[in-house]
This record gives C-alpha cells, structure tokens and sequence, in this order.
C-alpha cells in the first residue's frame, strides 16, 4: 500500500513553492546567485557591469527595452553575471503566473547575437514554468501533455541549481536590421502573456500532487 502511494506521488507534477535559487539564469561560476528582489533593487549599481564591454547595437538594443519597461512602471533587475540578462518577476509579464506560480518566478528577457552569424540580434523572453518533478520521465509526459504554441516553444533542460529537468517557456524573434522598437516589445510581451495563460489552463488538468 505504502509503494502503491509513492508511485503515485512520484507520477504528479508539483508546483514549486518559495525556491529563491530556482532560475534559468546560467551559472556565474564561483559568483553567488543573486536573488531578483535585490537585482531589483541594486539595479544602478549592476547597470555599468552590465553594459561594460557590449557591442553597440546590443547596448542600444537593451537601453531601448529598458525605457520600455521604465514607461510600463515594471520592476526589472539587470543581471550582470549570470548570462547578462533583464529580469522581470513574472507576475509582470503574467496573471496566471500569481495563480500558479510564486513570486520568486522569473521571466528572462536577452538581446543577443543572432545564431546564424548573418549580423543580426535576437530577443527573447524565457520563463521556467512552476512544476517539477524528481522523475524525468513525469516531466516528459507533461511536456507531450503541454499544448503546441503558434509563437513559442516548450522543452525541457536540466537546471545547473537543482540537477531536476525544468518545462520551460521560450519565445524570440530575430531582429533584422538590428532595431528594437516599443511596438514589437509590446507585441512579444502580449503573446507571451496568451501563450502562457494557454499553457497554465491546459496543465492545469494534468494531475498534480
């Protein structure tokens, strides 16, 4: 009876609770992880670290985003460690993230070199959705469970903290020429906020423990 009563623990997804160290943020080698609430809050003593060294249409790609966010009133954190990127509680970006998630989740938003060496930049937004599992094959099941998304995409990747697979949220557009513009953030933040609304209401049926 006691077996029969872990394996079904074991077989529900379980949202992650008040885990401050849970990000998708890379690691910064010997570099202490450096939790969103003061990211927030030392985010003029980051700023130069964070722009130091960046090429320019990056750097202006990112003071564009950043004006962006100023005039939404949105709290971000500039993280200029753990894979230089802005980050954003994802309450901000996601209604349904205050439902199922915790205040410790986080939206990563980047500005990087397109992939295919053609000169151009890439913006992303990436959140870690709020399950897990200690079973890798739950968290598969859950990712064939997940709905396939018009803009994003779901996949799984093991986070450095933790070692558990992660589910996670991904949508970027390449930018070509390199331009960032308020009209496309705005745009990128609205189908983020659907998609992950979409994805939150459809695993919301999948059992949980």
């Amino acid at each position: 009876m006691s077996k029969d009563k872990d394996e079904r623990k074991r077989s529900h997804l379980r949202l992650v609770v008040n885990n401050t160290e849970r990000s998708g943020r890379p690691p910064g080698g010997e570099q202490e992880f450096i939790p969103l609430e003061e990211l927030i809050a030392r985010r003029d003593d980051f700023r130069p670290a964070f722009y130091r060294g960046m090429p320019r249409w990056q750097a202006k790609g990112y003071a564009t985003l950043e004006r962006f966010l100023t005039a939404r009133t949105a709290p971000y954190g500039m993280d200029p460690v753990h894979g230089r990127v802005m980050v954003l509680p994802a309450a901000v970006v996601s209604r349904e993230s205050q439902e199922y998630g915790s205040p410790q989740d986080e939206v990563l938003l980047s500005i990087t070199e397109d992939a295919t060496g053609s000169g151009g930049l890439c913006f992303s937004m990436e959140m870690i959705l709020p399950y897990f599992n200690e079973d890798d094959s739950v968290m598969e099941e859950a990712l064939l469970f997940a709905p396939v998304l018009q803009y994003g995409a779901l996949f799984l990747e093991e986070n450095p903290h933790d070692g558990l697979l992660d589910l996670i949220y991904k949508l970027a557009v390449p930018l070509y020429p390199p331009a960032f513009t308020f009209r496309l953030a705005d745009r990128m933040f609205n189908i983020f906020s659907a998609e992950l609304k979409q994805t939150f209401h459809a695993l919301s049926d999948y059992p949980q423990g």
